[in-house]
């Protein structure tokens, strides 16, 4: 993918990462996005944080990105855009926490398929099983 190319992905991935969160929370993203240009080999893409603020940021690869299908693309921008929504206000935000697997339902976001992340989900799962007997 040639640099302009890149950009343009990464400014359509910005723009879609701000409606998502317009149309689930009512808000704007306030992070950024980055389209890198290594290959991944384990993960399709991350949410980046540091703990005053400074950075929240979407990490996606180009690479990777390519061998998916849009579909594919969107659900990870929404999986990342949870962490970073529960993030923001301050909510436990990994992939095993009660709080993202709740959230992620919710709006429709994907799983991980990590194993723990897997785990988190079957529990909640059968916690809502419980609670709606």
């Amino acid at each position: 993918m040639k640099k302009a190319q890149l950009l343009a992905e990464q400014e359509r991935l910005l723009k879609r990462a701000n409606e998502l969160a317009q149309l689930h929370w009512g808000v704007d993203y306030t992070g950024t996005l980055r389209l890198l240009t290594r290959k991944w080999a384990r993960r399709e893409a991350a949410f980046a944080f540091m703990t005053d603020g400074s950075v929240q940021e979407i990490r996606m690869s180009a690479p990777t990105n390519e061998r998916l299908i849009p579909e594919e693309i969107e659900a990870n921008l929404l999986h990342e855009l949870v962490h970073w929504r529960l993030w923001s206000l301050g909510l436990p935000f990994g992939d095993e926490d009660r709080e993202f697997v709740a959230e992620a339902i919710r709006v429709g976001a994907a799983i991980s398929h990590a194993k723990r992340a897997r785990e988190a989900y079957e529990r909640y799962l059968e916690e809502a099983e419980v609670v709606a007997v």
